[in-house]
């Protein structure tokens, strides 16, 4: 089946989702989801359209067009997207391989809608799990002196295997504004703790410190402000004063599993709107 989705955004008014059914029906386009949400911050609506388009009776360059005089008359920000142009991700990892093996895992089962183009990394730990699965993997070290060139070198990297959106599966090293701006809201990002509390390094342990009866972890699109980007998906488990630190490392692995699969699903099938610092992630 041919498919697209179409996400739009602007100010809630009436008649949004009759003009836009209207618009998709006289374009030969059969709907086959349709979700809205009215945001009460700066009055906003939002909606997702998952249609078949195999009927479509216009070319694509006729319906974008048509599509951008209906986005001008209700002051729309709109992103269209067709299912047989699949998105290209890209994997940065460093020494841990439990993000990284499930993302390949999921991948395999076809859990994931899209391609594996490659992976990063600053140590050659993970590359024979690259190997294992078929994926292009590429080392990029990283040091205070090479920093730049490193980053440089993955961008290029990217460029070449067109990537689409950057998964950091635990990459333990912090990206630069410059290389960020260039994937803005397009690179997701897991971490071990329950944003906006436990930033930084050692969140678990900072938990055990602290008593914490949760722990959780964040996925999030990264942004230059460190461990503040909108987050996408969050996950906790209980515990309590007998647990060690060790004890809730291995009980956070499970859930940054958990949310970053389930971040970047969501990117792949184009159910996240950004709006502010939020996210508006359908279902």
């Amino acid at each position: 089946m041919e498919t697209a989705v179409l996400k739009l955004h602007c100010r809630d008014m009436k008649g949004i989702v009759y003009n836009v059914s209207r618009y998709l029906f006289e374009c030969g386009a059969n709907i086959i989801n349709a979700e809205q949400h009215a945001e009460a911050i700066d009055n906003r609506f939002f909606m997702r359209v998952y249609f078949d388009c195999a009927g479509l009776n216009r070319t694509r360059e006729e319906f974008h067009t048509g599509l951008a005089r209906l986005a001008d008359e209700f002051g729309m920000e709109t992103h269209l997207s067709f299912s047989d142009r699949r998105k290209r991700m890209a994997v940065m990892v460093s020494k841990y391989d439990h993000c990284l093996y499930d993302l390949l895992l999921r991948h395999q089962y076809g859990e994931i809608n899209a391609d594996f183009a490659l992976i990063v990394s600053n140590h050659r730990t993970l590359e024979p799990v690259a190997e294992t699965f078929g994926v292009p993997f590429f080392y990029a070290p990283v040091t205070a002196e090479t920093k730049d060139a490193s980053e440089n070198k993955a961008l290029d990297l990217f460029q070449a295997h067109r990537v689409d959106f950057i998964v950091l599966a635990r990459y333990m090293q912090i990206l630069s504004e410059t290389f960020i701006s260039r994937y803005q809201h397009r690179i997701i990002n897991v971490h071990h703790g329950l944003l906006p509390a436990f930033k930084g390094a050692r969140p678990y342990h900072q938990a055990y410190e602290h008593g914490v009866k949760i722990i959780g972890a964040t996925s999030h699109y990264a942004t230059a402000d460190l461990d503040m980007g909108p987050i996408i998906e969050q996950q906790t488990v209980r515990v309590d004063h007998t647990h060690s630190e060790e004890t809730l490392v291995a009980m956070g692995r499970d859930i940054e599993r958990n949310v970053l699969s389930a971040a970047v699903k969501a990117h792949a099938d184009d159910r996240i709107m950004v709006y502010r610092r939020r996210t508006i992630v359908f279902r």
